[in-house]
């Protein structure tokens, strides 16, 4: 009884020092964004420079909160690769050789694909996205951005993007060592809808249904997907047996 309790302490000493450093290089990242957020704001303006839209705030606190809300998400989005390493680090104790080797060379590929997915986001399929958006509005409405609202559509718009990225990967690489079946993956389908829509529920509340469908959509497509792949790697493995 009192092992198991010591190794309840462990643990949470282990949880509470991974989430300190995952914690101290997030600030870190987004105190030195804070300071360069003024470069960084000039390229997110780029997909609508054509459209000659000026941004808006309808808050006094809206400016101080947005270049806060910017730094951040880039202080996390810079440190992922080291939160991903320290995620694997704390679940490290629970594997055998072969998993820890397995988990960890995967990280790089985790990390690649990642920000893959977020330059896919930007670059490629963000344009075209507010390209149809305003275009559509445009014809019976006067565009008016909040700044609040368009740096946080961009930001959740990628990030989602980059997890489209993982998603199919970090599910069969999971599968393929028995910490995740199809069953399990279908008995998540509604939490995993939830989460998507609570995202972006908190981000981009005000961007409509429309524009809330087409970012959740491919993710949800993506995920089922997996589900099928899962299913058919078991039954190989049923097969193989």
């Amino acid at each position: 009884m009192v092992t198991e309790e010591m190794s309840v302490v462990d643990h949470l000493h282990e949880l509470r020092k991974r989430l300190i450093i995952i914690i101290a290089f997030v600030s870190v990242a987004a105190i030195i964004t804070y300071d360069k957020v003024y470069y960084l704001i000039k390229i997110l303006l780029v997909p609508i420079a054509k459209y000659n839209l000026e941004l808006v705030y309808f808050s006094l606190t809206e400016g101080f909160t947005t270049r806060m809300e910017i730094s951040l998400f880039i202080g996390v989005i810079v440190t992922s690769p080291v939160i991903l390493y320290q995620v694997a680090a704390f679940i490290n104790p629970g594997l055998t050789k072969k998993e820890k080797k397995f988990l960890y060379k995967n990280i790089f590929f985790v990390s690649i694909l990642f920000f893959g997915g977020l330059i896919f986001g930007y670059t490629l399929t963000l344009p075209y996205t507010l390209s149809f958006l305003i275009s559509y509005g445009q014809g019976y409405m006067t565009p008016l951005l909040s700044g609040s609202t368009y740096f946080n559509f961009i930001g959740v718009f990628c990030f989602l993007t980059g997890i489209m990225f993982l998603i199919p990967y970090l599910i069969v690489l999971l599968s393929k060592i028995s910490l995740l079946s199809s069953s399990k993956l279908k008995k998540w389908r509604k939490y995993v809808i939830i989460f998507i829509l609570t995202l972006e529920g908190l981000f981009i509340s005000n961007a409509g249904l429309l524009t809330c469908t087409l970012i959740a959509a491919p993710i949800l497509l993506l995920y089922e997907i997996s589900i099928w792949i899962v299913y058919f790697i078991e039954k190989r493995k049923e097969i193989i047996k």
